[in-house]
């Protein structure tokens, strides 16, 4: 170990002298065991309590989210069906589902905060001035998360499908990523075919650019009735402060389709809304049946069986970049219910996690999200005692303590539970192991391409998860050079080698096993 500290990121040793962890995950316990007191006490519960809408503010920007935009998106999905191939029924029944932070009061729409703003993809990178990265309120800024469901094409994942659905889940599912599955759509004459994620991103695209865009991809009268308001209310600004022109844009971002609205010559964000596609399951999905039988403080018996009757859904996520065959399941209606059932004090306590984590964790380890915080979360709340909402003590300072050990011992271990499904582990691969896996995977393949004069590939399962790489010599096309003859001397006959073949090397490995060590899950 000491030979390999000057060539790669290093492993690092935890308090524990046996248990080794990677270095970027010391970097995040060194950033959690700064959470200071005077950290806890800059980020009051005032402050805190005014970063997410109450019911009034939360309805009343649903309302005037679902006039300016969301009922015309609805209103394309159901003039234009999704043209799924065989005899599916086709998506008459359309309903919306409010996920993320906004619904959950895990924070408050994205506006413009200041001029260092940019036109950014990821939400938690979004820079702002030093002078407001202490406040809350300005950290916990996020955008409009929208799930259009169609109702009628229902998956069938409780196999046989007695029920005749057209849509059919595939029932195996690789250990540790059982959240990804592959749907087939099956015919009439019961022939199936895989169906792709790709359909449904471009089919959502289709449907929102039409909203917004004319043929001759001007913007439409609904583009500029949201521009007009955004100016005139969202912003906060009367229109003739505003001297620059607003830019609606769409684009395409893994499952989701991203809207955005800006300043054109400032590039200020001034409204952010991201809007997925799901397909509804038959039933709860077995891989999260552990989640039901759990024993836990939080949340009630009562509750976990209203979850578990509620939809899961499946979501156009692809499993790695390039994969179009993967769906992810999704518990977004569940975790929104969830939301619901936190106390007061507990939201407060995540929410300081969560403006912690903006502060200083997604600057030291930026594969992490803030849904990682809140699944650490949640499985912390499983482990309170309810009766403790209601008291002085502990404090809020001893249950955020409390809450950073929770997440320091997830993050030692480099293993998150997926909060549903616990066989899946959220943490992404480290860069450490990123890179050895990379190294590893180079010098083979040097090796090989200095050996190989011919390849023939062969699939050795009908599954194609491994591959058998036959490699023998090229004869070669120019005949050699002809050596002056000599004389040899020897005791030892020589060997005719004239009529022998050389036998083929067979090497194997796992492409799934791959792809699933270089790619976040």
């Amino acid at each position: 170990m000491a030979g390999n500290e000057g060539r790669y990121d290093r492993l690092s040793i935890s308090k524990d002298p046996h248990f080794f962890i990677s270095k970027k995950a010391q970097e995040i316990l060194e950033v959690l065991d700064e959470a200071n007191h005077n950290f806890m006490q800059n980020n009051t519960s005032s402050k805190i309590k005014k970063s997410y809408f109450n019911e009034a503010e939360l309805e009343s920007f649903l309302q005037k989210a679902y006039t300016l935009y969301v009922n015309a998106i609805k209103s394309g999905l159901e003039e234009t069906c999704l043209a799924i191939p065989s005899a599916c029924r086709e998506n008459t029944s359309i309903t919306i589902l409010d996920t993320g932070s906004i619904p959950e009061k895990f924070g408050m729409r994205f506006q413009s905060i200041s001029s260092s703003v940019g036109i950014v993809r990821d939400h938690d990178m979004i820079a702002v001035d030093d002078s407001q990265t202490q406040d809350p309120r300005t950290l916990l800024k996020t955008d409009h998360d929208l799930m259009f469901i169609l109702e009628d094409l229902i998956i069938c994942n409780n196999l046989p499908n007695v029920t005749n659905f057209c849509l059919e889940i595939e029932p195996k599912s690789e250990p540790g990523s059982e959240h990804f599955v592959q749907i087939y759509t099956v015919a009439q004459d019961n022939t199936k075919e895989i169906l792709k994620n790709t359909l449904a991103n471009e089919y959502l695209l289709k449907i929102v650019e039409g909203a917004f865009f004319t043929e001759k991809r001007m913007p439409s009268s609904l583009s500029k009735r949201l521009q007009n308001f955004i100016k005139e209310n969202l912003f906060g600004m009367p229109c003739r402060n505003l001297n620059s022109t607003t830019e609606v844009s769409i684009l395409q971002e893994g499952p989701s389709v991203n809207m955005k609205v800006t300043l054109l010559k400032t590039h200020k964000l001034l409204l952010d809304c991201d809007f997925l596609l799901a397909l509804p399951l038959e039933c709860w999905p077995s891989c999260a049946n552990e989640w039901i039988t759990r024993t836990r403080k939080w949340p009630s018996e009562d509750t976990v069986k209203a979850l578990t009757t509620q939809k899961c859904y499946v979501v156009a996520k692809p499993r790695f970049p390039g994969d179009d065959d993967f769906w992810r399941i999704s518990f977004s209606k569940q975790e929104l219910d969830l939301a619901k059932e936190l106390p007061e004090k507990a939201r407060h306590v995540y929410l300081r996690l969560k403006v912690l984590f903006k502060k200083k964790i997604k600057l030291v380890y930026p594969e992490m999200k803030t849904y990682h915080m809140k699944t650490a979360f949640y499985w912390w709340m499983e482990e309170q005692d309810p009766s403790q909402w209601e008291e002085t003590n502990p404090t809020r300072e001893d249950l955020l303590e409390s809450l950073i050990q929770k997440v320091k011992f997830f993050i030692r271990s480099e293993n998150l539970p997926h909060y549903f499904i616990p066989t899946v582990n959220l943490l992404p691969v480290s860069s450490y192991q990123r890179f050895r896996i990379l190294t590893s995977f180079t010098i083979l393949a040097k090796n090989w391409i200095k050996k190989v004069r011919t390849k023939t590939v062969t699939i050795n399962s009908a599954s194609g998860e491994t591959i058998a790489i036959k490699l023998k010599r090229r004869e070669s096309q120019t005949k050699a050079p002809k050596l002056h003859e000599t004389n040899f001397t020897s005791s030892r006959p020589r060997i005719d080698r004239s009529n022998s073949e050389q036998v083929p090397r067979v090497r194997t490995f796992s492409i799934e096993g791959v792809r699933k060590r270089f790619f976040t899950r």
